[in-house]
């Protein structure tokens, strides 16, 4: 199974999202990233996790569409893999969408956001073309001020879109998730009581449900 976590827009969380989901899932479950964004930023986290001591899940880099989409082809159907695209449009991140049973766009609450999803609906909208299939993506609100409560505009235009799904769950913009990165860890592996190790459980959580991962241990 592929889940990709997908946007043409920079500075969203993307990569932090990414890396929090999959070490979390790599519990339970056989879990590889693989790492699309020119930053690595991923792979860095990573990094800093063997540096400190922990265990480090697999990360894949692929710099050329045949190689990546042989992997694709030839990836253990036991295995989760988890893309972290990169914050632009290439053929790589369009082949990532494509590949995916499961496609996550973190969005945050300014109202420029929705000129980002535009964009990337613009995107998706090319690939059903290509692909003759409908290109749907779980957008989940991401790096929210803690104290906002009103973000009608954004979910408006979400729940208008035959290519969006709105998430149930919201997180917050906390410095935990800086924090924990910045030692490779997870925010739960920071604080398993913070808001923000409950509100990655609660998203985790709603993942699993929604692609059948309940119940399912490879690890």
């Amino acid at each position: 199974m592929i889940i990709t976590i997908s946007h043409q827009k920079g500075g969203v969380g993307k990569s932090t999202l990414a890396y929090n989901i999959a070490v979390e899932l790599n519990r339970k479950l056989k879990v590889e990233m693989v790492d699309l964004d020119v930053q690595q930023t991923v792979s860095a986290y990573n990094n800093l996790r063997h540096i400190m001591g922990q265990k480090p899940i697999p990360v894949k880099i692929f710099t050329h569409d045949k190689e990546f989409v042989d992997y694709v082809n030839e990836v253990d159907e036991d295995t989760l893999v988890i893309v972290d695209s990169g914050g632009f449009d290439s053929s790589l991140n369009r082949i990532a969408i494509l590949a995916s049973d499961f496609l996550i766009t973190p969005v945050s609450t300014e109202f420029t956001e929705i000129l980002g999803l535009e964009k990337y609906q613009s995107i998706l909208k090319q690939l059903e073309e290509v692909s003759g299939n409908r290109v749907t993506t779980n957008v989940v609100l991401n790096k929210v001020n803690p104290n906002q409560k009103n973000f009608d505009d954004l979910i408006e235009f979400v729940n208008s879109s035959k290519n969006f799904k709105l998430m149930d769950t919201i997180i917050r913009r906390r410095v935990d998730f800086a924090n924990s990165v910045a030692h490779g860890f997870t925010v739960r592996e920071l604080d398993k009581k913070s808001d923000s190790a409950k509100e990655l459980k609660m998203l985790i959580k709603e993942i699993k449900n929604k692609v059948g991962l309940n119940g399912k241990k490879t690890n």
